[in-house]
């Protein structure tokens, strides 16, 4: 590398750390993994609830990468930020050393820097560090394969595809049509087993999710996409998130938005497969209504359409490339929040016309990185000081909004459920109270008559008996012994939806 190019590099990493620094947050979602990661180390199991075998976590291998470093720490905000912050430094270390032409490295790091999608979820807590590292990997191992494919280069094609899927599985439709392309061409196909084996951490994970917990989905992935509500509704809302995120964050979706425009009239078969792959990801945000966390889901689309753009930015001249930074400089000046300005507080975070909120404004103030002071411990939250009196209060059942810090708080002996069904398996499964109003990922259940005292008691004292008749088909699954026969059979039978008509 030239000293030049070093210098850059170096700096421009520096002053990405810092920018990162003083926007780190931590997410009351955040918590909901770490309860589970808790629960583990001090011998309850993969559990949310101790003795009931629950996926409350969409990011299994985020949820490893926490649990190790947790197992280390001992600390949940240490552990979290310290991850967090790894991932993402080491992501914009390797957009930005693949490139020779110092331009362009300076276009990429600043269309990174600022997206508030991508600095706001560098941290954050969730699996979006994770991600952007994964699938910046996959896309230089997947943009660079005009040569004939490697055994070697196969294998580590289908390993980081594999491992996004396994942070979060949605991103399956971003990898696919790459993977079909690589798979019907002429010189892999008696090959293609070496792409499906790099997916050996994913099917062997699916494989433990069916036999200890009995469904090959997250407990999330029912309590938000099997609500009963109409389809129009989920679409005119994600169609709003859309909105949002132009609205407060311009350059994310510009950035997505060019990148396919030229990967379509200009790209090579492999840009225009990842191309698809963003097309079908922003298709499936539209169709499941988008998400509470404005730009959350636009992270991950984003950071291969910064590759797609840099290899775009190659064959063009000084004057091109010169525009291009100006453009950035401008859309990224006027956002809602830029980079470069302090974070807004939590007065500042409050939901718009479309339903979505600046959850890291929400959180700053109690969360956030720099808050940390002589005087003060972070995290901070109303819902601390409650999972606390939880604790001492010897409580047994507990139901409330949020409860990821309230829950990890309030320790193992509270059994913690929450009206929006993400920690509960029954509620997951019912429909929510009111499919005409709702708030986007917090879809509300109501409670079955007799259901608190069926788990203060262990007795099932649920007064409608086909839901009473439901829930012993769900206990039998996340509490019995897991290699009962009787239970195998009726994990068969759930997931193939033969109870359905027990909740009609």
């Amino acid at each position: 590398m030239e000293p030049s190019k070093k210098i850059t590099l170096t700096l421009l990493i520096v002053v990405f750390f810092i920018i990162l620094l003083r926007t780190a947050w931590v997410s009351d979602d955040s918590y909901i993994t770490m309860r589970t990661i808790d629960n583990f180390v001090n011998g309850y199991g993969l559990t949310w609830n101790p003795g009931e075998r629950v996926q409350t976590y969409t990011h299994p291998l985020w949820m490893m990468i926490l649990l190790v470093v947790f197992s280390i720490t001992h600390h949940a905000y240490g552990s979290i930020i310290f991850s967090s912050i790894f991932f993402s430094v080491s992501t914009i270390f390797l957009v930005l050393c693949r490139d020779k032409d110092e331009l362009i490295i300076f276009i990429g790091w600043c269309m990174l820097i600022f997206s508030n999608a991508f600095i706001d979820f560098s941290t954050s807590g969730l699996e979006n560090p994770a991600t952007h590292l994964l699938l910046v990997v996959f896309g230089f191992l997947y943009l660079q394969t005009k040569q004939q494919l490697s055994n070697k280069r196969l294998i580590a094609i289908g390993i980081f595809m594999g491992l996004a899927v396994l942070n979060r599985m949605d991103l399956i439709l971003l990898v696919f049509p790459s993977l079909i392309e690589i798979s019907f061409r002429k010189e892999v196909r008696r090959k293609t087993w070496l792409v499906i084996a790099g997916f050996a951490p994913l099917i062997i994970w699916e494989v433990f999710s069916i036999i200890y917990y009995g469904f090959p989905f997250p407990n999330t992935y029912y309590a938000k996409l099997h609500t009963g509500i109409a389809e129009r509704a989920l679409i005119k809302q994600g169609i709003m998130y859309f909105f949002n995120s132009l609205a407060w964050d311009p350059i994310t979706l510009s950035i997505i938005g060019t990148a396919l425009l030229l990967s379509f009239y200009l790209g090579n078969r492999q840009q225009k497969m990842v191309a698809v792959g963003i097309v079908m990801y922003l298709a499936y945000i539209i169709w499941i209504g988008g998400d509470f966390m404005s730009g959350r889901y636009f992270s991950a689309p984003f950071i291969l359409s910064v590759l797609l753009l840099m290899q775009f930015l190659k064959t063009t001249n000084l004057r091109a490339k010169t525009v291009v930074l100006i453009v950035i400089v401008f859309l990224g000046s006027i956002a809602r929040t830029p980079s470069f300005s302090p974070p807004l507080t939590r007065d500042d975070a409050l939901e718009n016309l479309t339903g979505v909120s600046d959850e890291q404004a929400y959180y700053y103030s109690g969360t956030g990185l720099l808050r940390w002071g002589t005087n003060s411990k972070l995290p901070r939250s109303h819902w601390i000081d409650e999972g606390r009196q939880l604790q001492q209060s010897g409580e047994k059942v507990f139901v409330g909004g949020g409860i990821g810090f309230l829950g990890f708080n309030a320790g193992p002996d509270v059994h913690v459920i929450d009206h929006f069904a993400l920690s509960d398996p029954l509620l997951s499964h019912l429909p929510v109270a009111n499919p005409e109003k709702f708030l986007i990922g917090h879809f509300r259940r109501t409670i079955p008559k007799g259901y608190i005292e069926t788990l203060e008691s262990g007795n099932n004292q649920i007064e409608d008996p086909y839901i009473a008749e439901f829930y012993n088909k769900i206990k039998l699954i996340t509490q019995g012994t897991i290699w009962n026969v009787q239970r195998w059979e009726t994990i068969w039978r759930m997931n193939t939806g033969q109870y359905r008509y027990l909740l009609n």
